[in-house]
């Protein structure tokens, strides 16, 4: 194989690796065990700027001998140093989003996988692409295991698992708020770490009623975003404050973030929408045009366009990403049966974690 060497990168069929980035990332270190890197005794004796003693390049391998001591062999995988290579940059990692709103899914329903049968793989694909997956077939003694094997379960002020419960009852009995619609929003947005994945498992529903719904966050924005280019940007700069006032465990939540996130090449990365936590404490002269683009863009989160609804079934379990999909639900009556959830959160990096190791090559 023909190669070019310099005094700092070398050259492998035209694409360049410096030294320094080839001593860093040896596959003898890359994989290391947690945290042993931090503790090797000899990362801070090396070369500022490493030089190899010998280079050799076959069709499959390199290997670099490291003039250092003590001494250091290096072996690549060719096709590895390809896959990764960063000249004339890096291919940065996609979500592979596909936005999505009723009618797509209506022309091709998302897959309901078996929890019993399927491997994590073909589920979470769907979880990162959709940003919601409904699994089946969870007992519910079976749900904190299933859920921890991908990550802890997340601990809020109301613990680690809520009960959402209601019972049948007389109409007499029956208060006002109980069955309700739910309108399409985000949990915790008054807590500061909002990249969560929702569960939602239903233990028991025989209420005819009470339809899920989901939104797709990303979606809607975009279509925002073209149609009020003007009210994106204020919801996309203006910080508002989300907060909670937990009497029963004696705590005030407050967390000020904007209602839309983007990374620096302006793609949305949060949509952070609470009706009922959102306080906007604003200067005078902002806080109307505020409002008017805020109730814009919760005209467009109720369109039933934007809007996917479907019956959760016993032993099922929603999950979707917090930070993309907006939750609610459809009214229903109590008095025509029980119906039961349960509700909690997973750290988004564990999923995120998971799903890397899953597609590493070693």
């Amino acid at each position: 194989m023909t190669t070019i060497k310099t005094k700092s990168f070398i050259t492998i069929k035209n694409k360049r690796f410096h030294y320094i980035w080839l001593r860093e990332n040896c596959p003898s270190y890359r994989y290391a065990a947690p945290y042993q890197q931090l503790y090797d005794p000899n990362i801070s004796d090396r070369p500022e700027y490493p030089q190899p003693l010998s280079v050799e390049l076959n069709e499959e391998t390199l290997t670099i001998d490291w003039d250092e001591t003590p001494a250091h062999r290096s072996v690549f995988s060719v096709e590895w140093l390809l896959k990764n290579s960063y000249d004339p940059q890096p291919e940065l990692e996609s979500d592979n989003y596909i936005l999505w709103d009723k009618a797509k899914l209506e022309l091709r329903s998302p897959q309901t996988y078996n929890a019993q049968t399927i491997n994590n793989d073909a589920w979470m694909e769907q979880l990162f692409t959709l940003g919601f997956v409904v699994l089946e077939n969870i007992p519910p003694e079976k749900l904190e295991s299933f859920l921890s094997s991908v990550g802890p379960i997340y601990n809020v002020d109301y613990g680690r698992i809520f009960a959402l419960e209601t019972k049948a009852k007389t109409k007499e009995s029956i208060p006002p708020r109980d069955g309700c619609p739910l309108p399409p929003h985000n949990d915790l947005s008054y807590w500061g770490g909002h990249r969560l994945a929702q569960f939602l498992y239903c233990v028991e529903n025989q209420n005819p009623g009470g339809e899920s719904t989901l939104v797709d966050g990303f979606r809607v924005a975009q279509d925002f975003r073209q149609d009020y280019p003007q009210y994106f940007q204020l919801l996309l700069e203006t910080p508002v404050q989300f907060w909670l006032v937990d009497k029963t465990h004696q705590y005030r939540f407050c967390n000020t973030a904007t209602i839309l996130e983007c990374d620096s090449s302006g793609n949305l990365t949060t949509v952070r929408f609470s009706k009922r936590n959102c306080r906007p404490h604003l200067p005078f002269e902002q806080l109307e045009n505020f409002y008017q683009a805020y109730h814009t863009f919760f005209h467009y989160l109720k369109k039933p366009d934007y809007q996917y609804q479907f019956q959760l079934k016993s032993n099922n379990c929603l999950l979707f990403q917090n930070f993309r999909i907006l939750y609610g639900r459809t009214a229903f009556d109590p008095a025509l049966g029980d119906r039961k959830l349960n509700s909690g959160y997973v750290d988004w990096n564990f999923f995120v974690g998971r799903r890397n190791f899953q597609y590493q090559e070693f």
